[in-house]
């Protein structure tokens, strides 16, 4: 049951070879090309060496012009050599370092493959040190970004051998099953017999019926194909099943086609995986406890070796880090404080001037539209005194002289009085209105001012109101808008009820309503200075009516 080492390099090397160069760089192409071969399709230990020192060349080359896509690359590739190495230590640090890069990188489709490549090797490394918990910790992290379907279910492999190295088969069986129907989907046969075999072994382990004929049925499938390394892996396993079962004809059996594939490749690693597995087959006590000694020695022995592999890589990596910080410090350190300084000083100059910039903006907003709203008051002030003073005594002086004329029409006299009275309402409904003191008196006149033999008008809750929390300004336009409103309906409803409701909480809410004909709602100079005036003070009016439906308007402050 092998790890599925799948790096996901290649976009890497797509990136770069189809990115536009000049001559000159198309030569380091062409290097390119011809060593990253070398690494793929490294027939001995010299191709791997000529590749890793070609590479580690350009990993300091990309390093120094800050070429992350390159550097990481780079580091994939050294980490990948060190693997096939055995310097697994080695090869950790080199792939933290790539990961930390991809980090600290902006987030594309590329860096994400890049990210599960390096998660991927990073736990293919976890578990040849044995370090399964973290094996499983990388795998889950590669599962939360992948969308592949191959890069998902190479992940579930991976893990179902970490869960059997933890003796968890239960849990491997789990992750086996999502492989084998996966498999399924992509109807390679050789994979469905990976996959089957490995969950023929799997359900071994806890005794399960159906175990053998999976790992029998995914034999039948290799044999067909003749795919002489995946015939290797089902003797493998069947040696093992047979053997934990004490069929010792059966392990003899297995173990011994196992071995025919060794001598016929001449694969020394074959060779001795199945001569130990004839051994085991062999079922003599001493053999037995030979080959457990054995192995708890090696087993130790790597530990130990493992163990002085970190220690020896810890100490040079801190000592080259050490030096390095120690050179840099005191170059970085002088300059590191100015900088501050320089932020400190640049920042505090910065602040200063926005919130500056914003106070002074609300200061003048608010001062511009006060002095805008004092300015139309002042207008209408104005132009009420002057109505009041010359056109309506000239019209009430032209009244006395005629009335001072033996004969004259009445008609005539009936006309000038209505002038009179309209321009009388027209300066009372735009004079100056002391809104300073007593102002629930001075509104709840204006109101009730409206009320006549024909129309009622009822307020309610108008003596609540805590009028005080309120501006002037916004008490001279509420006077005005709700001055405007009961006008309207005087003139143009032909109401006999006339409602206001006043309730105070957070805001101010009235709710204006009358039984008239009712319109439909056309925004006239009445409507839309209304609403003007109110939206001046920040806020909100609404006007709801239909023919016969009577009028309603809720105001918000």
């Amino acid at each position: 049951m092998k790890l599925i080492k799948n790096s996901f390099l290649f976009f890497h090397i797509i990136v770069i070879l189809f990115t536009p160069k000049d001559s000159y760089a198309q030569q380091a192409i062409d290097s390119l090309g011809h060593y990253y071969n070398l690494f793929v399709k490294a027939k001995g230990n010299n191709d791997l060496k000529k590749a890793y020192l070609f590479f580690n060349q350009q990993k300091e080359v990309h390093n120094q012009k800050k070429d992350t896509t390159r550097l990481i690359f780079d580091l994939r590739i050294l980490a990948s050599i060190e693997y096939k190495f055995g310097n697994l230590h080695k090869s950790d640090a080199t792939a933290v370092t790539a990961l930390e890069l991809i980090e600290a990188t902006k987030t594309t489709s590329n860096t994400i493959e890049a990210k599960i490549g390096v998660l991927n090797h990073l736990g293919i490394v976890s578990y040849e040190l044995r370090n399964y918990d973290r094996a499983l910790e990388l795998y889950d992290r590669v599962l939360k970004i992948a969308k592949k379907p191959t890069q998902i279910n190479s992940v579930y492999n991976n893990k179902a051998n970490v869960y059997r190295q933890k003796k968890n088969y239960q849990l491997s069986i789990d992750e086996f099953e999502k492989v084998y129907h996966n498999n399924l989907k992509f109807d390679n046969k050789l994979k469905i017999a990976r996959s089957l075999d490995n969950l023929g072994l799997a359900k071994s382990k806890l005794n399960a019926k159906d175990a053998l004929p999976k790992m029998l049925a995914a034999l039948k499938i290799r044999e067909e194909a003749q795919n002489i390394d995946e015939l290797f892996v089902s003797y493998k396993h069947l040696t093992e099943h047979f053997t934990a079962k004490k069929e010792i004809k059966k392990a003899t059996y297995y173990a011994t086609k196992a071995y025919e594939i060794a001598e016929k490749t001449k694969n020394a690693s074959y060779k001795l995986e199945s001569l130990s597995l004839l051994l085991n087959a062999d079922n003599q006590l001493q053999v037995i406890a030979f080959k457990k000694l054995s192995d708890s020695i090696n087993l130790v022995k790597q530990k130990n070796e493992n163990m002085f592999a970190s220690m020896q890589y810890d100490y040079v990596e801190e000592k080259r880090k050490a030096d390095e910080a120690k050179l840099q410090l005191a170059e970085s350190k002088l300059d590191e404080e100015k900088q501050k300084g320089y932020k400190i000083i640049y920042l505090s100059i910065g602040s200063f001037i926005l919130l500056s910039s914003i106070f002074l903006y609300f200061i003048l907003k608010s001062r511009h539209k006060k002095e805008k709203l004092i300015e139309v008051y002042k207008t209408e002030t104005r132009i009420s005194k002057k109505v009041h003073d010359e056109v309506a005594n000239d019209v009430y002086h032209v009244m006395t002289k005629l009335q001072s004329k033996k004969v004259i029409h009445e008609g005539i006299l009936d006309d000038l009085e209505n002038i009179y009275t309209k321009t009388r309402d027209i300066s009372k409904e735009n004079s100056e209105i002391d809104v300073t003191e007593n102002f629930n008196e001075i509104l709840n006149d204006l109101l009730l001012s409206y009320r006549n033999t024909e129309i009622n008008v009822i307020t309610k809750n108008i003596s609540k109101v805590n009028w005080q929390k309120f501006s002037t300004e916004k008490k001279t336009t509420l006077y005005r808008v709700l001055q405007e409103l009961m006008t309207n309906m005087k003139k143009h409803s032909s109401a006999s009820l006339a409602v206001l409701a006043f309730n105070q909480e957070e805001k101010l809410k009235i709710n204006y309503s009358d039984n008239g004909v009712g319109c439909i709602i056309k925004k006239n100079n009445g409507l839309q200075n209304a609403e003007n005036r109110i939206k001046s003070i920040k806020g909100t009016i609404k006007f709801e009516s239909k023919v016969n439906g009577g009028f309603k308007a809720k105001i918000l402050i």
